[in-house]
């Protein structure tokens, strides 16, 4: 596994400086602070990159199809699987969202929020988005070469993390938990992928597409 190292080792720097500020600050202060930088070009970025971490793995492993069955499932499978812990931890603990927790704790604070922006109350623990986003960043990573790309899927995975907390979706605890339920999931999956090689997904649609051609 040292060759996503340029991927494992900010993404541990990230865990352990996230762990350290949640121990250190109360709920609230944290997120405040973490939400303090915001300007009008960050309002219209974070709002439009967090999705992201909604449909766009899905996007990619359905285009996927046409390059490598097996790299399609893989980013599939582990999607599935992180997305189903995600659904359980929720409807378990069911925690209050920023918007919620404030309105009941701190109701004379008011949270920056983007007009557009649908807020939710509910199912805050963890972030979802950063699960997805995590997810679909290492699957990326273990199929490219470059340790600069793994080190630029870390960054664009860590960034639709921070985007749930600037938009006030959901706390650093819910970030960072999501962030490990996506990694450890995905290393998972991808033990399970590589000690059952699967021979049938190793074509494409494309294949397919091409012998229909020549036929």
């Amino acid at each position: 596994m040292r060759k996503y190292n340029a991927f494992y080792i900010p993404y541990i720097l990230f865990v352990l400086t996230f762990a350290v500020l949640i121990l250190c600050n109360s709920k609230a202060d944290l997120h405040l602070w973490l939400t303090s930088f915001y300007s009008p070009s960050g309002d219209v970025f974070f709002h439009y990159y967090t999705y992201v971490g909604d449909w766009m793995p899905y996007a990619v492993a359905g285009g996927l199809l046409f390059y490598n069955y097996r790299m399609a499932l893989f980013v599939l499978v582990s999607q599935l699987a992180t997305g189903l812990v995600s659904i359980i931890i929720k409807q378990t603990w069911n925690e209050p969202r920023p918007i919620l927790y404030f309105k009941q704790h701190f109701p004379t604070i008011s949270l920056h929020q983007i007009v557009s922006e649908h807020m939710h109350s509910v199912h805050s623990f963890p972030s979802g988005h950063t699960i997805t986003a995590f997810a679909f960043f290492l699957a990326l990573s273990f199929y490219t070469k470059r340790p600069g790309l793994h080190f630029l899927y870390f960054v664009l995975a860590m960034l639709v993390g921070y985007s749930r907390i600037y938009l006030s979706q959901h706390f650093a605890i819910d970030v960072l938990a999501g962030s490990v339920i996506g990694v450890s999931g995905t290393l998972l999956c991808w033990y399970y992928f590589n000690k059952y090689p699967l021979k049938w997904a190793e074509g494409s649609l494309r294949d397919v597409f091409l012998r229909k051609k020549i036929g």
